[in-house]
């Protein structure tokens, strides 16, 4: 006996209805944030103490709820022309209040 089988149509189409539904929940979490990608990395920038060769911004996902957090990404390449940084700082804020969140540096 298979029970997806034997379902009722009703029963299908609220098993479906409920991935949509978590799915637009999931989804639209990201949508709407109060502060945008130039404001964070902004707001990243202070945080640091040297000027960046390269910066990467990227906005996700953290915790249950989720909610929406910036990963602002500053570092600065090799001068002696190796792969890899020589300075490394990630900065993480969230997205609502621009508060900062978590800092992450390497040398």
């Amino acid at each position: 006996m298979n029970p997806i089988r034997d379902s009722s149509r009703p029963a299908k189409i609220f098993v479906v209805l409920g991935i949509v539904l978590v799915v637009s929940y999931f989804g639209g979490c990201l949508g709407n944030t109060s502060v945008d990608r130039d404001e964070a990395i902004r707001i990243a920038r202070e945080q640091i103490d040297f000027v960046p060769d390269a910066t990467n911004a990227e906005l996700g996902r953290q915790g249950f709820p989720p909610k929406a957090v910036w990963a602002i990404t500053f570092w600065t390449t090799p001068s002696d022309g190796k792969e890899g940084f020589d300075r490394r700082t990630a900065v993480e804020i969230d997205a609502e209040t621009g508060a900062i969140l978590r800092t992450h540096s390497d040398p």
